[in-house]
């Protein structure tokens, strides 16, 4: 009979570590799944904040566009640039710390636009720059020191942020804004038909096209954009696991004909284009001007 009982009792012992281990390894699994969905709620709660601090920043800056100080006499302030306040390129980025050349060909990720937009400064330095530095008031309508440019360029570690380009007081200077920014595009909204409200989006280089094929009598194009239409695809800056992207990110939204007729360059980024194990998110905004860029106005 004893040896029966030492029997059962091993037995006994064996199913009650089974069972244990079993519980231990599912215990473990939960644990990792729970650390693996935090991780990738604090990567997209940070593309998140990244995302709307960018979009908010370029409102802000597009807001004081074509600002000039009422105060002052027309005589004495800086008139608007002829060609207009606002101005950009495709797949391109700032290069060198000069004003001459500050733009290259060929951007640092997937195509990215670059965005220029002159701000007059008042003597009351209420109108900031990319950088959060108050301008001072313009000598000029092309005054270097009233210029905030914004591309994307590559950190040490090689990630991409949205960075901004400046004049401080004494040379230009570049400084981060945004981390994990993989492309940044910009479409320009003109009013056709002086009715306030934009008609057609169009790129950089259509804008570029439109510009020089006008008559040399006319105002610049420039001067009719009512709206910017932005577009960011933000990418976790860690690696999650088991993130995968099965379908294209159509930048400007499931619509681009609110652009312009075809899908170009830069509006559609493949998933053959992305880094696995990256979380990825899309964004874009439309933000309307709040003053004339025309020099009339």
């Amino acid at each position: 009979m004893r040896r029966a009982d030492r029997g059962e009792s091993l037995v006994s012992l064996m199913l009650a570590l089974s069972l244990s281990l079993g519980i231990v390894l599912s215990a473990i699994h939960l644990t990792v799944q729970a650390e693996l969905l935090h991780q990738h709620a604090r990567q997209l709660s940070l593309l998140e904040d990244q995302a709307h601090q960018v979009i908010e920043l370029i409102e802000r800056l597009l807001q004081q566009a074509g600002y000039v100080d009422v105060v002052k006499a027309m005589s004495v302030q800086a008139a608007r640039p002829l060609e207009g306040a606002i101005g950009g390129a495709d797949n391109a980025m700032v290069s060198g710390h000069s004003q001459e050349g500050v733009v290259m060909s060929n951007s640092a990720s997937l195509a990215s636009d670059l965005l220029l937009i002159h701000l007059h400064g008042d003597d009351a330095g209420k109108v900031i720059n990319c950088a959060g530095f108050a301008i001072p008031a313009a000598s000029g309508p092309n005054d270097p020191a009233s210029r905030s440019i914004l591309y994307v360029g590559l950190d040490p570690a090689n990630e991409p942020e949205l960075r901004c380009y400046f004049r401080g007081a004494s040379q230009w200077s570049s400084q981060a804004l945004a981390s994990g920014v993989l492309t940044f595009q910009v479409r320009f909204g003109i009013d056709t038909d002086h009715d306030g409200l934009p008609n057609q989006f169009v790129s950089p280089s259509q804008l570029s096209d439109i510009t020089e094929t006008q008559a040399v009598a006319e105002l610049s194009p420039r001067t009719r954009i009512v709206a910017l239409h932005i577009a960011l695809l933000m990418r976790s800056t860690q690696r999650i696991a088991s993130s995968i992207v099965m379908k294209p990110f159509q930048l400007f939204g499931e619509n681009p004909e609110v652009c312009i007729n075809e899908l170009g360059t830069g509006e559609r980024v493949l998933p053959s284009q992305l880094k696995p194990n990256r979380l990825y998110r899309q964004f874009d905004k439309i933000i309307f001007l709040n003053n004339s860029l025309r020099p009339d106005a």
